[in-house]
């Protein structure tokens, strides 16, 4: 799941879609293929109460039920303020770091070549 561990209950940030709510199912779910976290909403801005497509993950209000990726995830603390983690963080540097990494890498590998 991309370096993150949630638990059941954990309270979240749904990015993108600005709701928050708390973890209730974590796992490879029938609907779609890879992991895939259910949300219990604390508004009811999801699409579902917890069942898709006739199998129950977890149970909750009609609309208050949300699947998403585990990259669209947010920590968040006791006072429901997003966490700034190490997670969050070093995934941007990692995106930056390593095209430059490896395009050095060619372009020494390329220079030590001799030429014809």
């Amino acid at each position: 799941m991309s370096g993150k561990h949630f638990k059941l209950g954990q309270r979240v940030l749904v990015t993108g879609k600005n709701v928050k709510g708390a973890i209730a199912y974590v796992g490879c779910p029938t609907f779609a293929t890879g992991n895939w976290v259910g949300i219990i909403l604390d508004e009811p801005k999801g699409k579902n109460n917890g069942t898709v497509r006739g199998h129950a993950y977890f149970q909750c209000d009609e609309n208050c039920g949300m699947f998403v990726r585990p990259s669209q995830l947010q920590i968040l603390d006791v006072d429901d303020n997003p966490m700034e983690t190490s997670m969050t963080t070093s995934s941007e540097d990692t995106k930056t770091s390593i095209p430059n990494r490896r395009l050095s890498s060619v372009t020494v590998a390329q220079r030590s070549r001799p030429t014809t």
